[in-house]
């Protein structure tokens, strides 16, 4: 898959639409969410960024998926850079504003953080933290030091970039657990 980078004037004409297609989302999404109680304007923040977050990881991990049995290396190293950028400044601020979003429903709604349910996706939360910074974000740096010396056709490259995909794999099931579990609300 052949890619031309963007001219800065083609960039710059793109922006102001793009604002405005946010800006006017944002302003309908204040209107929608003004109309109803401070509980239903938190669950559409929250399941917004749900979105977002859990949305763009799976996106990123369904082309790698398809990139690896492609077998191309080109195509699977710019997924896992794109996974790498989203991972890095995306889905942290994305995924706190989901966690930030649950407390004050939870709050709001003046229920016990003891459900099974809720401590369910506090786990997963906690544990995908976890993948994220301690394991996956390390492995980014590791990748983009390697990509230094090596190509993104050497068998070190391929194998590096195997494992992070296998990890966000692993993330993302979880996150798509934590998902269920908000939605069934089992064992309440």
């Amino acid at each position: 898959m052949e890619t031309t980078a963007l001219a800065p004037a083609d960039r710059r004409a793109s922006l102001l639409p793009t604002a405005l297609i946010g800006a006017a989302y944002l302003a309908v999404f204040v209107i929608f969410a003004a109309s109803e109680s401070w509980y239903t304007a938190f669950m559409a923040v929250h399941v917004s960024f749900v979105v977002l977050w859990i949305g763009g990881g799976l996106f990123l991990t369904m082309m790698g998926i398809l990139a690896e049995r492609a077998r191309d290396a080109q195509q699977l190293l710019a997924i896992t850079k794109m996974a790498a950028l989203a991972g890095e400044r995306i889905f942290p601020p994305a995924s706190i504003v989901v966690l930030s979003m649950g407390i004050a429903m939870q709050i709001n709604a003046h229920r016990s953080f003891s459900h099974f349910w809720i401590v369910f996706g506090l786990i997963g939360f906690a544990s995908t933290f976890v993948i994220g910074m301690g394991v996956l974000a390390p492995r980014s740096k590791k990748l983009k030091a390697l990509l230094t010396t090596k190509s993104a056709d050497d068998p070190e490259t391929i194998a590096a970039i195997s494992r992070i995909l296998l990890i966000a794999r692993v993330d993302i099931a979880v996150l798509l657990l934590v998902v269920a579990d908000m939605v069934i609300k089992p064992f309440s």
